[in-house]
């Protein structure tokens, strides 16, 4: 009788990048129109910038934090669609 289980992926397979897909970024990255996720950002950023500004002393350190982690998560996006848009010019 034949199992009907998936076979997992073995230690090799594992370490090899390939098998994984990350639809979310693949969906980012293929757009060449900016995602409407960078508008909510700035808007985030906007807000957190005003509570930096005026907010509780407690406050204002979980907004730099987040301003912080916000901050890197542009800088790995712009980097994501440089290497995107260096790869499709090399094509």
């Amino acid at each position: 009788m034949k199992s009907t289980q998936t076979a997992l992926p073995t230690l090799a397979e594992k370490d090899d990048i390939g098998w994984r897909h990350f639809p979310e970024f693949e969906k980012l990255l293929s757009s060449e129109e900016p995602p409407a996720v960078l508008t909510r950002v700035e808007k985030t950023c906007r807000q957190l910038d005003e509570v930096m500004k005026s907010g509780a002393e407690a406050d204002k350190v979980r907004a730099k934090a987040a301003m912080t982690a916000f901050g890197r998560s542009l800088d790995l996006y712009r980097g994501l669609i440089e290497m995107r848009d260096k790869t499709l010019k090399q094509a």
